[in-house]
């Protein structure tokens, strides 16, 4: 596969990871990661550290779609930045701390983690209503306990490349009650500082598994159009969150989801 059509199918899939960044308030790593997956090697990533790959890509460019989402948020105010802060004080510190643990596991299991956490997420948002009905609170839960729910998000941040803005959303909406764009617009704030954070950190301490100039060269071919897809696709994601209602795109999303968790599953027999 020639390094131009790889940056295109590149630009393509950031800008769709991006929409949905923008629109659900995730960071992208459910569409970055399974395609970088499959996609890496025909870059020449070798087999062996391709998780390390994926990870690191995808927080670096869900880090700039899911900054940008977060600031639009913000103008527009469709954020609460205290819970931002709070949520973001123990996600930010667990990712940075957790990133520097990453290559230390094996590839199988983080991939194992990825598709269990992913699978979960997804029967979630499929069964909204009814999750709805079984979380009904009559006050929300006290922010005090959001650094320390940050800390959790954090770590799973970082060993799946998720950005954490898929457990960042129903915990705000289910246990803060803030309403679906609010909690939209304050998870993007929060998974922009978190994802920025464990990129930072993997920057730092890629000597373990990168050490030929030459994987910094792919690593930017590949990031790069990666983030700028996913900066376009978000602003249109954000655009389509404050006029469209998202109850039919979560179901759909949620079949998407199902349906890379199988094929990741297949992948680890």
């Amino acid at each position: 596969m020639s390094e131009l059509l790889l940056i295109i199918i590149f630009l393509i899939i950031g800008f769709s990871a991006g929409f949905l960044i923008g629109m659900l308030g995730i960071g992208g790593g459910v569409i970055f990661v399974p395609t970088l997956y499959y996609l890496l090697p025909f870059a020449g990533i070798n087999h062996s550290i391709i998780p390390y790959f994926a990870i690191s890509m995808s927080l670096f460019a869900g880090a700039i779609a899911a900054s940008f989402s977060g600031i639009l948020h913000l103008c527009l105010k469709n954020a609460d930045k205290k819970k931002a802060v709070l949520f973001s004080l123990g996600s930010g510190l667990s990712a940075f701390i957790a990133a520097t643990f990453v290559t230390s596991v094996h590839p199988l299991f983080l991939k194992g983690l990825f598709a269990g956490l992913l699978f979960f997420i997804s029967i979630s948002i499929f069964l909204d209503a009814q999750i709805k009905s079984l979380t009904i609170r009559t006050k929300p839960l006290n922010e005090i306990a959001l650094p320390f729910i940050g800390l959790v998000v954090g770590i799973l941040s970082s060993f799946t490349g998720l950005g954490g803005g898929i457990i960042f959303f129903p915990v705000l909406h289910y246990l803060y009650l803030l309403g679906p764009k609010k909690a939209i617009g304050t998870s993007s704030v929060i998974t922009s500082i978190t994802m920025l954070s464990a990129s930072f950190s993997f920057f730092i301490n890629r000597g373990g598994w990168i050490q030929d100039y030459k994987f910094d060269i792919i690593f930017l071919m590949i990031a790069v159009p990666l983030g700028i897809g996913a900066l376009i696709g978000a602003r249109v994601g954000v655009n389509f969150i404050i006029k469209m209602k998202t109850a039919l795109v979560k179901k759909i999303f949620a079949v998407l989801l199902i349906i890379v968790v199988i094929k990741i599953i297949f992948d680890l027999w």
